[in-house]
């Protein structure tokens, strides 16, 4: 089965927002997801996987890992923040990595992008 298949039978949509740099109050810089950001679409397989149960102020703290599988021409990168609901819960996830299997070129009708995924806590 090809990666155009997978998505089209089992995909999800989900939501992409691209952070950028912004000066805070004493002139630092800063990461935001609300000042001029661009949302966008995007069709991806996504393979969810087993939590790890770490300690995070004094509590239980399950995060998921995740992987996504996307069309060779979808624009990704690490640090975007994807945003999908799943059985009505929006999980949102950070992109850790990209990589392009095999080195292949956009254009080849094969090509795809397999992204690695980190849930950001607390689920909405």
């Amino acid at each position: 089965m090809s990666i155009d298949s997978m998505i089209s039978s089992y995909g999800r949509t989900l939501t992409k927002v691209r952070p950028v740099w912004i000066r805070d109050a004493v002139g630092g810089g800063r990461t935001s997801t609300t000042t001029g950001t661009a949302t966008a679409a995007i069709p991806g397989f996504l393979q969810i996987g087993q939590g790890a149960i770490g300690l995070r102020y004094g509590r239980e703290n399950v995060r998921h890992g995740a992987t996504l599988y996307t069309l060779g021409s979808v624009d990704i990168l690490p640090h975007d923040r994807l945003t999908v609901t799943i059985a009505g819960e929006v999980r949102t996830y950070r992109v850790d990595s990209v990589r392009i299997p095999d080195d292949r070129a956009t254009s080849d009708h094969m090509c795809h992008k397999i992204a690695t995924l980190e849930e950001d806590l607390p689920r909405g």
